[in-house]
């Protein structure tokens, strides 16, 4: 196991440690398609939190549970060579990762996943990310306003096909 620098720091927290992400899948897409799940149903009892890791020619978005219904949010800040922005919306049908990948240029992001599993509270996420095109970087909060367990994250393409070699893994942090 490494340690990674990024994302969600330990729930222990008084010695400001660093969490231990475990790699639990990865896929490389060998042809291009409209979306990627990862079924975690059975990862409720090995962790606390979850991590998407992205690198993709295509602006993605997230969905929980297949849930189509206007139950998510979010808030973002977007900077561009110097330029601010910002940016919110709610009752929306799925979870933006606006600026990581567009038109078929580059980018990553990297979304923490709090609490997917716990059954007393909405699900929250965070994201930073950006591409090489437009010289954005953006972070971003969502919400998917159900108290459910994630059971499966979908990682939808916005207006064409993730293109074949974008990769897509998911981290988990024990708990």
């Amino acid at each position: 196991m490494a340690l990674f620098p990024l994302g969600i720091l330990s729930a222990a927290g008084a010695g400001g440690e660093v969490a231990t992400f475990e790699l639990i899948t990865s896929e490389i897409l060998g042809s291009s398609q409209s979306s990627v799940t990862f079924d975690v149903s059975t990862y409720a009892s090995t962790y606390k939190h979850l991590q998407l890791r992205l690198v993709t020619t295509q602006t993605p978005f997230i969905r929980f549970n297949s849930d189509t219904g206007s139950n998510y949010a979010y808030h973002r800040l977007i900077g561009t060579d110097g330029t601010v922005e910002s940016g919110a919306g709610t009752s929306q049908t799925k979870i933006p990762m606006d600026y990581v990948g567009a038109g078929g240029n580059l980018g990553s992001a990297v979304m923490d996943i709090l609490d997917p599993f716990s059954t007393t509270k909405n699900k929250t996420t965070r994201y930073l990310g950006g591409r090489t095109a437009s010289n954005r970087v953006a972070m971003e909060s969502g919400l998917w306003m159900n108290t459910n367990a994630i059971t499966s994250i979908g990682v939808i393409a916005n207006d064409t096909n993730f293109a074949a070699g974008n990769r897509f893994s998911l981290y988990g942090i024990r708990g």
